[in-house]
Order: C-alpha cells, then sequence, then structure tokens
C-alpha cells in the first residue's frame, strides 16, 4: 500500500517503472504470506529504490531498521544449516549493534549485493550517528573514536555508490568522511586514511 501511495505521488515515473515496482511488490507480498519477513522487507525496499524514492525517506528508515532487527534476529536464533550457509558472519555476540549490522553489510558486499550492503551500512550508520549526538550532549568521552567510526561508515557507503556509478552520491559521502578524520586529527597515514585516499582515487580514474 504505501509503495503505491509513493507511485501515485510521483509524477515523474514512466509507466516501464511503475509495472517493476508492482512485481516487486507483489513477490514481497508472496515472501510476506510465506512467513519469510526479510525477504519481503527487501523487496518493500527494492520496490522504493526502483520508484526512485529518497534513500532518507521516513517510510525506507522504518522499513529499514526492521530489515536489519530480522536479520539479526534470524543470526541469533539460526539452526546449524543456516548457520552453515552463513560461515561469513561471526558467530561471536555483539555488545555494539553496529558491529553486527556491519558483519552483515559486509555479507551482502562479498556476494556483490551493493543495494543490499547500502541498506545496512546505512542502518549502521544512522546508530554511530545517534551514539556521537548523545556522547557530545552528555561531554562522555570517546568522541573521537565515534567519529572515526562514523568516518569509516561513510567511506564504505561511498564506495559502493562509486560501484553503482552514482558518483554525486560518493563524492559528498568521501568528503564528509575525509573531514571527520581531520576534525580528530587521523593522521594521512592511517590505515582508514589511506582506504580513504585509495577510494578516492579509483573513483577519479573511472
Amino acid at each position: 500500500v504505501k509503495s503505491l501511495d509513493l507511485i501515485r505521488a510521483n509524477k515523474h515515473i514512466n509507466d516501464s517503472r511503475i509495472e517493476e515496482a508492482l512485481v516487486l511488490g507483489a513477490i514481497g507480498r508472496v515472501h510476506l504470506k510465506k512467513g519469510e519477513f526479510a525477504e519481503a522487507l527487501k523487496e518493500s525496499m527494492r520496490t522504493f529504490d526502483t520508484i526512485g524514492v529518497p534513500s532518507n525517506n521516513h517510510r525506507i528508515n522504518d522499513i529499514r531498521s526492521c530489515l536489519v532487527d530480522s536479520e539479526l534476529a534470524l543470526i541469533q536464533n539460526a539452526t546449524p544449516t543456516l548457520a552453515g550457509q552463513r560461515r561469513e558472519l561471526s558467530s561471536l555476540p555483539y555488545s555494539d549493534k553496529a558491529l553486527a549490522i556491519d558483519e552483515i553489510a559486509d555479507a551482502y558486499r562479498n556476494k556483490g549485493d551493493y543495494t543490499g550492503a547500502i541498506w545496512f551500512y546505512s542502518e549502521a550508520l544512522n546508530l554511530r550517528r545517534v551514539r556521537l549526538e548523545h556522547n557530545s550532549r552528555s561531554s562522555r568521552q570517546g568522541d573521537s573514536s565515534e567519529m572515526v567510526d562514523v568516518g569509516r561508515t561513510l567511506s564504505n557507503i561511498a564506495a559502493l555508490r562509486r560501484e553503482r556509478r552514482e558518483f554525486g552520491a560518493a563524492k559528498i559521502l568521501f568528503n564528509e568522511a575525509k573531514q571527520l578524520y581531520k576534525c580528530v586529527g587521523l593522521s594521512v597515514g592511517h590505515p582508514f586514511y589511506r582506504d580513504l585516499t585509495k577510494e578516492i582515487e579509483v573513483m577519479r580514474k573511472m
């Protein structure tokens, strides 16, 4: 229903994109009826992406959060068979939800699913931004490490945007990551800073 509302609200979508969105929505409903909630949520996210809804839309953020929680719950309650299928994910428990989400995002990226990886890195980024803001307000220590984590996540998303040839978005994200590294005094020889520089250079050559 939300997908159809967004389709109706967007006057710049052609018939082919509407048809694709409707097909994705139908697939999502099938997954939902089968109890495959994570897959249903993914199809909903793909529908929004197909019809060109901005990634910061509040509906997308809500669905993305549900998808992340669904994936985390699936891993925590994994059967031996499922655990065998997810060898790329750590079996260790996490005290940091953002780190757990990072591992899921890494797995999506390693499978070549850049769109899925962006969803999960974006959720991890949101958690880190909220935590950074909270720590800043309460004057807690550790803000520098939090800013580095935010920068690292931004860099990961930027690299994926670049691979999708979304160069404008990638440039903005890379620049924000670089500014955060500079703010905390991260040296240009630090592994994270070197990685960022390499990623930017790759984009310049594309």
